[in-house]
């Protein structure tokens, strides 16, 4: 271990970024290495990268899905404008109709 004692503060935030980059072109470099081993393994066994992880070389890539709006299931029948669709935390108005013992398919649309 390096004694860090005997450095005045300039010196330390000096240390400091330079400590910074180093991490970043290391982890740049082990990156690139890991690549290289997996490209070497997958070609040891007559793949390429690219076809065991996909085009993009990301096995995992999720493909956002744009949904449309969701119709609404619940109607308050004190006031049909509120609406819930049945996704997410019940309205105040729900909670209300079931603690006074209403049942939630009385809500039904």
């Amino acid at each position: 271990m390096v004694d860090l004692s005997g450095l005045n503060l300039p010196q330390l935030y000096e240390l400091e970024k330079n400590l910074g980059r180093e991490i970043a072109r290391r982890k740049v470099e082990d990156k690139q290495k890991a690549i290289a081993d997996l490209q070497k393994l997958a070609a040891d066994r007559g793949f390429s990268l690219s076809e065991l992880l996909g085009a993009e070389g990301s096995a995992n890539k999720r493909v956002s899905v744009k949904r449309g709006p969701v119709a609404a299931q619940f109607k308050n029948p004190a006031n049909p404008e509120q609406t819930w669709t049945g996704r997410g935390r019940k309205p105040q108005w729900v909670a209300d109709h079931l603690a006074s013992g209403g049942s939630i398919d009385a809500l039904r649309v």
